[in-house]
């Protein structure tokens, strides 16, 4: 994806950025939500400098397999591997045409499903992430959420153009507040959208995970509360049988 090798560039700039939210909402959602992965077999899409493929291989799961359509961030990711070792393989793929790559326990797409930019793209990925699960698997993913509290996002480094005409598929602009500001082009998708196209591909359940945050300071717990009544991003499984 053109605008992700462009934005590797500024990847330290943007975890800087959005180092409070991601360390107390995301990742404590996500690990929360995921449990135990010791032994499992996980395929990370859209897996970027391969930040959550090294969390769960650190976790004890294995094999760990991450795919990006960024040729620049998966230089990144095999970069921190070498530097790194933990046996993570990364492979330049786009998530709508992948091959099937294994029959893995577990798939994670971290801001991934709203690249989408079309029900039948939106349709390929899911049915090619089901194609890579083994009967049984789960799919664990965040979705961007184009009708987040705008005030709040802005308090955590987030500035989200909302579209005017919120259908299905309308484009809108996340930017992130570095120097200059770090932008990604995405996709208007509904919860009932994004269940009807997994539940057309393979997978049996659908649930939205609760987002919550950790331990922090009162003042900092009212800021997080306040933009979890309407996130950034929802958190989903998917279950294929």
């Amino acid at each position: 994806m053109a605008q992700y090798d462009v934005l590797a560039e500024q990847l330290g700039d943007i975890e800087k950025a959005i180092h409070f939210y991601r360390e107390n909402v995301e990742f404590h959602s996500f690990f929360r939500a995921l449990g135990p992965v010791q032994g499992k077999r996980v395929l990370d899409v859209g897996c970027g400098d391969g930040l959550y493929a090294r969390l769960v291989a650190h976790r004890g799961a294995g094999p760990v397999v991450g795919t990006d359509s960024s040729a620049e961030m998966i230089r990144l990711a095999e970069a921190a591997e070498a530097e790194e070792p933990l046996g993570v393989t990364y492979h330049v793929h786009d998530v709508a045409t992948m091959p099937t790559l294994g029959e893995f326990d577990l798939v994670i797409a971290v801001n991934v499903l709203h690249y989408a930019d079309s029900e039948a793209t939106l349709a390929a990925m899911c049915e090619r992430i089901s194609a890579n699960l083994t009967p049984g698997g789960r799919l664990l993913a965040y979705v961007g959420n184009a009708d987040v509290d705008q005030e709040a996002a802005r308090d955590f480094g987030f500035s989200v153009d909302r579209p005017a005409d919120l259908r299905e598929g309308a484009p809108f602009t996340v930017t992130i507040g570095t120097t200059p500001p770090a932008s990604v082009r995405v996709h208007y998708w509904t919860r009932a959208s994004l269940t009807r196209a997994l539940e057309s591909t393979g997978f049996t359940r659908v649930d939205w995970e609760q987002m919550t945050h950790a331990p922090v300071s009162d003042d900092d717990a009212a800021r997080l509360g306040r933009l979890l009544e309407n996130p950034p991003g929802f958190l989903l499984s998917a279950y294929k049988e």
